[in-house]
């Protein structure tokens, strides 16, 4: 029994020892944490630049320089980019595409370089002058903003290209190139039009080739409403597979349909066929029209007087 409590005694001993070892150390533990937390926040104090030491003379002069030297290194890739893409007509829209990735690339570089290892400020002063100009800008400037994040993505979703022709807002034509502010389009009179890139972010765009070469065609005929159809269709049909503007890898369609116009029968034909290239759409589609009225003129199928048949009420 002596024996048992002399144990027990000794077991409560050893726990009560190894009970204040234990405090004692996470005590230690905790002072030691507070003291490297107090140094850390010491070595946290946001660090004072000068103004003169953060922009000196030096450090302007050679940012410019950089920004200056990146400007023409732009200019000069998308010169030399645009000039290979016209003489490279199976890979224009290919390289054309490559302009808009690599400016914002090179712009990227540029200003990396001038900030992070020319004027290369303390993060806090980065972060501080970031917010406010953030803030200024945001108020000041957001159609300029809604225009960039647009540029940005068009870029990165790619609803078209460069070289793709669309539709947008009433204007239809080929893109020619797309900025961070707007979109660049030649229409077919050669017109250029500059459409803000936050109004193509929040319209329907079409596009008609979506980054290939060639695109379809629509040539549309009226006709009296007792043309032979089966002579005209056939006409129609060589007459768009000898263009010389023709994609012969796909099909060449020729439908018809019966239209009613101002309460008059009339024959509408359409005749649906792929351009060689997307600029020479309109010449595909005034080739073919060309072809098929001088055939049937020539077979003598189009009469001098239309007869015309009224549609019963």
């Amino acid at each position: 029994m002596k024996r048992i409590l002399t144990y027990f005694m000794f077991l409560i001993f050893s726990l009560s020892s190894y009970t204040l070892t234990a405090q004692d150390s996470l005590s230690t533990v905790q002072a030691d944490s507070a003291v490297t937390d107090s140094s850390n926040v010491i070595n946290l104090k946001p660090k004072i630049v000068p103004f003169e030491e953060l922009f000196s003379t030096g450090k302007i002069i050679s940012s410019f320089i950089v920004l200056i030297f990146a400007f023409l290194l732009n200019r000069f890739i998308t010169f030399l980019l645009g000039k290979l893409a016209e003489n490279q007509a199976s890979y224009r829209l290919l390289i054309k595409r490559l302009i808009p990735f690599l400016n914002v690339i090179l712009w990227s570089v540029a200003l990396f370089i001038v900030i992070g290892g020319i004027i290369n400020p303390p993060v806090e002063t980065i972060l501080t002058v970031g917010a406010s100009i953030g803030i200024a800008v945001g108020f000041a400037a957001q159609d300029i903003l809604k225009n960039i994040f647009g540029g940005f993505i068009i870029i990165l979703d790619s609803p078209f290209q460069v070289g793709d022709k669309i539709e947008i807002d009433g204007y239809y034509g080929e893109v020619t190139g797309i900025g961070l502010r707007s979109t660049r389009i030649v229409t077919p009179d050669d017109s250029l039009v500059t459409i803000p890139n936050a109004d193509i972010v929040n319209n329907s765009v079409s596009n008609s080739n979506t980054g290939a070469l060639d695109c379809q065609v629509v040539a549309s005929i009226y006709l009296p409403a007792d043309t032979n159809i089966d002579t005209v269709k056939e006409v129609a049909y060589k007459a768009a597979i000898t263009s010389r503007y023709v994609y012969l890898n796909k099909p060449v369609v020729v439908i018809t349909e019966n239209q009613v116009i101002d309460k008059n029968y009339i024959i509408h034909l359409k005749v649906k066929a792929y351009v060689l290239d997307i600029r020479y759409e309109f010449l595909l589609k005034g080739e073919i029209t060309e072809l098929i009225l001088t055939e049937l003129n020539r077979r003598q199928l189009l009469p001098s007087s239309v007869p015309i048949k009224q549609v019963e009420e």
